[in-house]
């Protein structure tokens, strides 16, 4: 078993998760944005309460009431300002390629491809739920989802196995890449959104 980094440190999983959460929210019909994005930070806080597993002693315990706080304000929060309560069923949905993902990346290490592969789609499932918040239908909310899943996964693919045929990369190639990836990462995701909408 190996020691679990720190998720929160990977910035590639910030910017999928953030643009999952953009994308429900640039979806998000009937009830409105704000709803969404509070079930968005809600997600966030899910992932940064889960973050804590990974830390030891008190670091661990700050991180798990940190992210539960946040959690659970900012879905309270949804529900007051009237989210579809739906949105957290379908949240849950993260938690069987979470434990399958950080499984995984015990045994095998982050860079491990069944790991990374089952974090991409735990991290997608906040689009689906803060779309849902926002009063999009479930059909339209997880056909979001599956939108943006094989660009995320293929580009993810992509630059693992760069890494790995190059070991050398310095600070700035590694950041020139993080935001050339997150560039295409938002064009998709705007591209899937406007696809979504066009849909009768």
């Amino acid at each position: 078993m190996r020691n679990l980094p720190d998720p929160t440190k990977a910035h590639g999983a910030w910017v999928f998760l953030g643009l999952a959460v953009l994308a429900g929210v640039l979806t998000a019909t009937g009830r409105g944005v704000l709803p969404a994005l509070l079930a968005g930070l809600a997600f966030a806080g899910v992932f940064l309460a889960s973050s804590g597993l990974s830390l030891r002693g008190s670091r661990r315990i700050r991180r798990v009431l940190t992210g539960t706080a946040l959690a659970g304000g900012a879905a309270g929060s949804a529900l007051f300002s009237g989210a579809d309560p739906a949105f957290l069923s379908h949240a849950l949905v993260a938690i069987f390629p979470a434990a399958l993902s950080g499984w995984f990346a015990l045994r095998e290490g982050v860079r491990f491809q069944l790991a990374w592969g089952f974090a991409v789609p735990a991290l997608l499932v906040a689009a689906p739920s803060a779309a849902c918040a926002g009063g999009v239908a479930p059909l339209r909310a997880w056909l979001l989802a599956l939108s943006l899943f094989p660009f995320f996964f293929y580009r993810t693919w992509v630059v693992d196995r760069r890494l790995r045929e190059n070991r050398g990369w310095s600070r700035n190639e590694l950041r020139r890449l993080g935001l050339r990836e997150a560039l295409l990462a938002l064009l998709w995701t705007l591209a899937s959104v406007g696809a979504i909408h066009l849909i009768p």
